[in-house]
């Protein structure tokens, strides 16, 4: 009987140890050994500059629509390319560098805030007013009538000829 006891205990013991070991090992490639992923890039959008000031034209007085097309757009990449209105640094943070871009060397009603990080401060005030630029960056704003780009990348383009 002792001996039945002990085999019985022996076979319990043995249980237990594979069942931690099967649910340490399930907990392991669950939970703590996640194999290494990529942040996911945001969708993009193929609407410039012009074109979205184009559409709040479009949907004048239609504020419901107007909402829902700029919570279209947020979180996706855009490349815009536009003219510089000023660069400064930003109210925001101290951190950030702000470049207004216009889709018009002579519009100063209608631009958009760019804000990039300490690595182009160089590279952003060394741009001139009316400079035409392509900025790609993640459409951020909540409200319609100056957006916000979390900025990426600024290439400057051909300036814009002065006449004298």
């Amino acid at each position: 009987m002792a001996g039945l006891f002990a085999k019985l205990k022996e076979t319990v013991f043995s249980l237990i140890v594979w069942a931690i070991v099967a649910v340490g090992g399930l907990l392991y490639f669950k939970v703590w050994h996640k194999p290494p992923s990529t942040r996911p890039s945001p969708p993009s959008t193929d609407i410039g500059l012009p074109g979205y000031f184009a559409t709040f034209d479009q949907l004048a007085g239609r504020f419901s629509e107007q909402e829902e097309f700029v919570n279209s757009l947020k979180g996706k990449k855009v490349r815009w390319r536009g003219y510089v209105s000023y660069v400064r640094n930003s109210d925001v943070s101290p951190s950030k560098i702000a470049l207004a871009i216009t889709p018009t060397p002579s519009d100063q009603l209608r631009m958009a805030l760019v804000y990039f990080g300490e690595d182009l401060r160089v590279r952003l005030f060394a741009l001139r007013e009316k400079d035409s630029v392509e900025i790609t960056g993640t459409f951020d704003s909540e409200t319609w009538n100056t957006p916000y780009i979390r900025g990426d990348t600024m290439q400057p383009l051909a300036a814009v000829p002065t006449t004298p």
